[in-house]
């Protein structure tokens, strides 16, 4: 069908708002149930699955009708709101990385944290007892209080650092906007800058190896790409104080104590 396609954070980007309120008015009407469109929107021409490089699907939404059906709910568009906002889909980049205090918004009345009006917001952290030895990671949702952690009978801590934002980015899921506080400059530049430059090279370095760890490093990219709201990354001084990241270092510890046996 002619027309142009928005992805759900583009449709949001129009009224000035996240991607996944954007989802809450299409489900709505009908047209998506959880993180899929709905089958009716597909078959009536609303919706169509796209794929990433990767092979990785997605949903992009016809842009001229779901705003029709949208302004039919009484969405007015934002002034200047016509296209996707700077960091589109898939993009991972980086957010108060000098290492200050990370810069915050209104708190909402919920009490949940939302820097810079992320839909989400999560620390991670990893470690690894003797390092290499037990290793374990952990992420903590700022925005629900929800925690994940586990661990693995031996590793590093950069294993645990990257375990720590896959398994953040599985719990986060492709919607929304999201923003990455970690106390590792390792994983942030891998996610940010590193990954796409290893897998154009072939999954090598600028030397010519092949990166470590390179299962959770392409599951962290493909996570990312899968994405349908914008990516942040923030990094955090370890052990200086923040709140979050001090749980999730001790979730960590203790989950590779654990895996000590």
């Amino acid at each position: 069908m002619a027309g142009t396609w928005s992805t759900q954070t583009e449709l949001g980007a129009a009224y000035a708002l996240t991607a996944r309120q954007v989802g809450t008015h299409l489900a709505a009407l009908g047209l998506k149930e959880g993180a899929r469109a709905s089958e009716d929107a597909v078959t009536d021409g609303l919706a169509r699955e796209a794929t990433l490089r990767d092979g990785t699907g997605f949903f992009v939404w016809h842009t001229e009708r779901v705003t029709a059906l949208l302004a039919g709910r009484g969405l007015t568009r934002a002034p200047g709101g016509a296209g996707a906002p700077a960091a589109g889909r898939g993009a991972a980049r980086t957010a108060g990385a000098s290492g200050g205090a990370p810069a915050r918004g209104a708190v909402p009345a919920d009490g949940a944290t939302r820097p810079n009006g992320h839909d989400r917001v999560v620390a991670t952290d990893g470690s690894a007892l003797g390092n290499p030895g037990p290793t374990g990671w952990a992420w903590v949702d700022q925005t629900t209080g929800e925690t994940g952690s586990g661990g693995l009978a031996h590793g590093t801590n950069n294993i645990g650092e990257l375990l720590a934002l896959r398994e953040a980015l599985r719990h986060a899921g492709p919607e929304g906007d999201l923003l990455v506080r970690a106390d590792s400059q390792y994983v942030i530049n891998i996610a940010t800058r590193w990954a796409v430059g290893w897998r154009r090279r072939g999954w090598r370095k600028g030397d010519g190896k092949v990166p470590e760890n390179l299962e959770i490093v392409q599951d962290i990219l493909v996570a990312l790409e899968a994405r349908e709201g914008r990516t942040d990354f923030e990094w955090v001084r370890g052990h200086a104080g923040d709140e979050h990241n001090e749980r999730a270092d001790a979730l960590a510890n203790a989950a590779a104590r654990a895996a000590r046996g």
